[in-house]
């Protein structure tokens, strides 16, 4: 079987994410309105009864969200701060967003630019690779991504591997700038779940 063109790969990523999108809004609404996502709701108790093996679930999913978001928004960070509470939610979310981070740098190390292009069009590619290239630059922009879900987190991680950032300062940076930003956009995004369920869904 021959291996996908690079195209192929591109059409089917932006597919995945088409995807993603329909598959937040209707999961916002569906969280938002269903008492099976609330705090003792059925699907907290269905976690518990599978003991340790709930919260590693959760934590897999979370390492698999972070590696490339299908679903974006953070909705995967609510679900845990809804089920987890605040701090065992954001313990679960951070300890996954940091292995899911190393691995994409890990994977920009080991398959370099013919991986990442796949997430990336010629343009974008070449706009981030000339910012790598730009040292302290890059390591500021890098820095401000991670604070602000402005760019793309994990394509960012993966450039870094390919970088001069060593993998002990990628970490060091990542346990800086990553977790506040984590703790406070997921805060954000359920309280925005629950505004627009009470504003829109509510009404009547």
């Amino acid at each position: 079987m021959s291996k996908l063109s690079l195209e192929k790969k591109r059409k089917l990523i932006q597919i995945l994410t088409v995807v993603g999108l329909i598959l937040t809004v209707t999961g916002s609404v569906f969280i938002a309105s269903s008492p099976y996502f609330k705090e003792g709701g059925g699907f907290g108790e269905l976690l518990k009864s599978m003991g340790i093996f709930g919260p590693l679930l959760f934590l897999l999913l979370q390492i698999s969200q972070t590696i490339y978001p299908i679903i974006p928004g953070g909705l995967h960070n609510v679900i845990g701060d809804v089920i987890y509470g605040h701090f065992g939610g954001f313990l679960l979310n951070c300890t996954g967003m940091v292995i899911g981070s190393c691995i994409n740098f890990f994977l920009g190390k080991r398959f370099g630019s013919s991986f990442i292009k796949a997430f990336l069009s010629d343009k974008q590619y070449d706009h981030y690779i000339a910012k790598m290239n730009d040292g302290p630059g890059f390591r500021r922009l890098l820095k401000i991504g991670f604070v602000a879900p402005i760019f793309p987190d994990d394509i960012f991680c993966m450039i870094t591997g390919m970088s001069n950032i060593t993998f002990k300062e990628f970490v060091k940076i990542v346990l800086l700038y990553r977790p506040a930003s984590l703790f406070f956009f997921t805060f954000l995004s359920s309280e925005i779940i629950q505004w627009l369920f009470r504003t829109f869904l509510q009404k009547g």
